[in-house]
This record gives structure tokens, C-alpha cells and sequence, in this order.
């Protein structure tokens, strides 16, 4: 259930896994001998083998347990492979932090780690290794001020960290490592920071298609901007297979929302002008090439500035977040043109989504004035209505005016219309009657 693995340069780690087909664990134990590394590989195994069948250790495990030294066995504890060491009142901040890392290394994404990777670092950088027990909620509410005044974060960046430090305590009381959460009523306040939200006009995306140095860069723009796809994520795994030229169709892989059931993967349209750059592209490829997007297949590539550099030679200037905002741009579009679930599931976010993150105004100044125009008939309309109350006014006050109030389209009874209803009028007779 442990394996071993030797570097090159040395170095040592062990991995295992605590169930068949679990996730797979990591042990790292940096330029360790050989041999003891062996040692530790063999006991790990029985640590293991224990904890599965939930039977004691045995003896000779017990006694290298009992010499092991602190930090290692702080990691096997954070790995949940052995109790606590009796006497040990009070857990400090960097167990909590090795023992979530544990956890980020299995259950997140890429991008999530890096994301949590930077809270961890600025709670690390603020606090020490500091005894849990001492992290008080006024020290909670000084690191909120502490992130804006030494990091230099905007408050949606602020606002996300601290929701992160929530989470992280969280697991922590989960794995009873602290009594309370001291970041419990710190402010998180919301994470989008609208006034990085831009609206990008398709003219200068026309324009910076224009001067594209290759066209892989003018497929990734198309895909962002017209197709609303995610940038890397969801470019480079695209393959001309996942194209339906005949039903217009374009098959995307998300590994972002693959974890939720039925979002492995989305159809979105092939608009016009992603189908023209995508036949472009096609014309241009390789006989059996198999990938969409040649260029830039390591996921690491710094796309954001290759891309700002475009712009510029453009002649606009870059905007903030240009990935994001792109994409942005294409959802908002389609909400203003289609329903509202329709653009999200072919751009795969939820409504709340959308609308905290992605939602903005093509026109604002357009939609302005259209909102305070008013057409003749709306006009007409509004006249009529208030005659009708003015009448309706009068007639409760008991002065009725002389001549009845006429408006256009109105049906003017006549004595042959009352002759058409007979001497009873509208309701049967009564016994009454």
C-alpha cells in the first residue's frame, strides 16, 4: 500500500493510499538515507494495515513510534495515521496548515491550490508557528488589516483570503485540533471587485484579430471572446473531433466543474464568427493533426502577457483581467439576447454565478435612454388612462358631467343595442320579479 519513490538528485518520498482506489498520499522526506528511508516505508505500511483494519499497532512499530522524532510525527498525525502524543495540550498554526496542504494536494484543483497556497503563506507570515489556542478574535480582525496594509491586496482580494481562513479553521475544528473559530465573525464581505469589470466592444477584438501574430492566437481570442470558454482551461483540450461542422456544435471539455454531476463537459454553438476563425485554423492545420490549439500546450504558459503585448500592438490598451473580462463580455451578451439559462449552460456557470461574476451592461447609455423614451402609443396610452380616472373621480364625488367622456375605440350603445337584449336584461328573472 506504500511505495517508495527515489529522485535523481536524492531525493525521497512515499506514497500510499488508506483505501483500494482512494486517493493517492504524499510523504515527502527530502534527501533521506536509503536505508532509513526503507525503515520508515516498512513501518508506514503496518501505520497503514492498522488504521485500515482498525487493530492495534504492533510492538516493534510502537517502540519506533515512541523515538520518532516531533515534526515527523506531527505529519504522520496530520495524515491521520497515528493519535495526537499525550501531553500535547495545544496544536499549533503550521500543523493545521501541513495537514490541509494534505488536503489540497487530492481534493482541489491546480488553481484552487495556488489559490488556498497564498493563504497559507500570508497566515504563516503574519502568525509563526502559533498555538492555536493563542489566536485570539481580536488578532482574527488585526490579519484582516495586516493582508491590506503589508500584502498591498484590494478589499475582493482581502474579502477572499479571509473567507479562505474561514474554511481552513473550519477543518481544523472538523479534526478537533481547536476549540473555537477566532475568525468567525471577521468581515468577508463580497469578492468581486466591479470596478476591474470592463466590457470589451467585438470592434477592438476585430481589430487586435487583425494584427495576430498566429493563428493560434486568433483561435483563443475567437474561443474566449465569441465562444465564452475558459482560457487555458478549457482551450487546450480541444480536438477537431470535439467539432460538428454539420450541426454547428462544439463539444468543451471543463475540467473546472467536472466534479459536479452532468458538468463534465458542454455543447456551445458554433456562432458565425468562431466558425470562421475555427475553419481558418482547420484549413491551416497539419494533415491528422489531432489538438485545436498547437502552441502553448504547457498550461503554465503565461498567456496574459503574450496577450497584453497583442493589445498593445493593437493600439488599445489592456484591460484588467482580459481572460476573464472577454468571457464576461460573451455572457452578457447572451443574457441581453437569450434567456437567461441558456447562456449559462453554454457558457457552464450557474445564474448566481453570472450574475455576481459575469453580469454587465453592453450599452448602459443606450439602455438609459431607451428606458426614459416613450413611444406615441405608450403615450397615448398614459392620456387615456388618466381621463378614464378623472372621470371615475368625478362620478364618486356624484358630479357627473354633462355629456359622457368618449374615448377612441369605445363601443356607443344604441337603442337598437339595448333591444338586442330583450325586456329582462342580462340576468334571468327572479321570483322577486
Amino acid at each position: 500500500m506504500a511505495s517508495l519513490i527515489e529522485y535523481a538528485n536524492g531525493l525521497r518520498r512515499i506514497e500510499f493510499t488508506l483505501t483500494k482506489g482512494g486517493p493517492r498520499r504524499l510523504l515527502r522526506l527530502g534527501r533521506m538515507p536509503r536505508r532509513d528511508a526503507e525503515r520508515l516505508n516498512s513501518h508506514l505500511e503496518h501505520l497503514i494495515a492498522a488504521k485500515v483494519a482498525g487493530f492495534a499497532i504492533d510492538a516493534e512499530t510502537g517502540r519506533w513510534l515512541a523515538q520518532l522524532d516531533q515534526p515527523l510525527y506531527q505529519r504522520l498525525v496530520a495524515m491521520d495515521l497515528v493519535p495526537p502524543r499525550q501531553g500535547s495540550t495545544s496544536h499549533t498554526l503550521r500543523e493545521v496548515l501541513a495537514r490541509f496542504k494534505q488536503v489540497l494536494e487530492v481534493d482541489v484543483k491546480p488553481a484552487t491550490a495556488v489559490f488556498y497556497g497564498h493563504t497559507l503563506r500570508n497566515l504563516e507570515s503574519c502568525f509563526g508557528d502559533i498555538a492555536l489556542s493563542s489566536i485570539t478574535p481580536g488578532m482574527a480582525d488585526d490579519y484582516r488589516a495586516w493582508l491590506a496594509r503589508h500584502e498591498h491586496l484590494t478589499p475582493a482580494t482581502v474579502n477572499r483570503r479571509i473567507t479562505a481562513v474561514k474554511t481552513i479553521f473550519r477543518k481544523a475544528l472538523r479534526w478537533q485540533m481547536v476549540d473555537k473559530n477566532p475568525f468567525d465573525g471577521v468581515k468577508s464581505g463580497g469578492s468581486t471587485n466591479e470596478s476591474r469589470k470592463q466590457f470589451i466592444p467585438q470592434s477592438d477584438i476585430l481589430k487586435i484579430l487583425d494584427i495576430c501574430p498566429h493563428i493560434d492566437w486568433k483561435v483563443l481570442i475567437v474561443l474566449s471572446r465569441f465562444g465564452g470558454l475558459r482560457i487555458p482551461s478549457e482551450a487546450l483540450p480541444l480536438t477537431w473531433a470535439d467539432l460538428n461542422w454539420d450541426k454547428g456544435t462544439l463539444l468543451v471539455h471543463s475540467p473546472k466543474t467536472e466534479h459536479h454531476e452532468g458538468q463534465a463537459s458542454r455543447l456551445v454553438p458554433l456562432f458565425p464568427m468562431l466558425r470562421n476563425i475555427l475553419l481558418e485554423a482547420f484549413e491551416k492545420a497539419e494533415p491528422g493533426a489531432t489538438w485545436i490549439i498547437t502552441r502553448y500546450r504547457d498550461s503554465n504558459a503565461n498567456l496574459r502577457q503574450h496577450f497584453e503585448r497583442i493589445i498593445l500592438r493593437a493600439g488599445l490598451t489592456p484591460w484588467p483581467k482580459p481572460w476573464h473580462n472577454m468571457r464576461a463580455s460573451r455572457q452578457s451578451e447572451l443574457m441581453a439576447e437569450f434567456d437567461l439559462a441558456t447562456a449559462c449552460r453554454w457558457l457552464g456557470n450557474s445564474p448566481t454565478v453570472a450574475a455576481r461574476h459575469y453580469a454587465m451592461s453592453t450599452d448602459r447609455d443606450g439602455s438609459f435612454q431607451r428606458a426614459i423614451s416613450r413611444e406615441p402609443g405608450a403615450v397615448k396610452s398614459a392620456v387615456d388612462l388618466a381621463g378614464i380616472t378623472a372621470h371615475e373621480r368625478e362620478h364618486e364625488k356624484g358630479d357627473m358631467p354633462k355629456r359622457p367622456v368618449i374615448h377612441d375605440n369605445t363601443l356607443i350603445c344604441t337603442v337598437e343595442h339595448i333591444d338586442i337584449l330583450g325586456g329582462e336584461g342580462l340576468e334571468p328573472p327572479t321570483s322577486a320579479v
